[in-house]
């Protein structure tokens, strides 16, 4: 039932975009800022009368957070301000984080999450990376590390006896963006596509710190095969890099033949590899949370 509000809540929201998305030109700035502030405003009223704690009231509260961040960009784009995306990311977060704590959902918190990622993304691309504070793959690197602390701060809070935030979906979405993010750099740095060595480091230390964790502290398997489906990826590729500097791709036909019989090989190899390592693994935590 939770999954269906979730869902059926999101496609209100999503409804809600793309009316003003779509109808943008037929509506006058009043039309615009008085729908927006009236589901604002009811959105915020019901879910006080229907105790924002419940899942009802957490949804509503949900609802409230992006007629917010809707009417920023409404704002935005009428009044022409000037602003950079990131400041309307930022003040989005800052206004929404009192009803993000009031509601008590995880959800909540991952769309709050998600909204600092963008506004820390933004920031970098249009003002640090501009200056040559950052380049691009530090950039990358930052968000992807950004979306671990994230994650990590969600653990932490768990353990203090927020409850609440210890859903199985948050962590493995927020696993799965961070690795997914550290990822592209890892691979810029294995083709040589002006990727930097801090790249696949980073990538490393945080799919083994995962699979560390969540394999020997905190029981979830999920996230190990994440974890080691993207370091499998990582490793195919290197052996793909080194096939290529070793005998090439594009030195004739035999070479060309024998490169692939190698690349499959060694995919092969590291893809039986990795199933044996997850289903070790899983029958490990199993036996352990039996003896539990």
């Amino acid at each position: 039932m939770r999954a269906l509000l979730v869902l059926g809540a999101s496609h209100f929201l999503a409804g809600i975009v793309f009316f003003f998305a779509y109808n943008w030109d037929d509506l006058s700035p009043f039309t615009k800022f008085g729908l927006l502030q009236a589901g604002l405003v009811i959105s915020v009223f019901a879910a006080v009368r229907l105790k924002i704690a419940s899942p009802a009231g957490q949804a509503l509260l949900i609802s409230a957070s992006i007629f917010t961040g809707v009417l920023f960009a409404v704002i935005w784009q009428v009044y022409q301000t000037g602003a950079d995306a990131y400041e309307l990311f930022t003040a989005w977060s800052v206004l929404i984080l009192p009803w993000v704590i009031a509601s008590r959902s995880s959800a909540h918190w991952f769309l709050w999450i998600i909204i600092c990622l963008t506004a820390l993304s933004l920031y970098g691309g249009q003002v640090l990376v501009p200056l040559g504070a950052l380049t691009r793959d530090h950039l990358g690197i930052a968000v992807g590390a950004a979306a671990i602390v994230s994650m990590g701060a969600c653990e932490l809070a768990v353990l203090a006896g927020l409850k609440w935030l210890g859903d199985r979906w948050l962590r493995i979405s927020l696993a799965l963006i961070g690795v997914g993010i550290l990822f592209v750099p890892a691979m810029m740095f294995v083709f040589d596509w002006h990727g930097i060595s801090l790249g696949i480091t980073a990538f490393v230390v945080a799919a083994a710190g995962l699979g560390f964790v969540y394999s020997r502290l905190i029981s979830e398997f999920a996230i190990v095969a994440i974890a080691t489906g993207f370091a499998a990826v990582v490793s195919m590729a290197i052996g793909a890099r080194g096939v290529h500097e070793i005998i090439g791709f594009d030195d004739g036909t035999s070479s060309l033949i024998t490169s692939l019989i190698v690349l499959v090989f060694w995919c092969a190899m590291l893809t039986a590899a990795t199933v044996r390592l997850l289903n070790a693994v899983h029958a490990d935590m199993t036996s352990g949370n039996s003896d539990d």
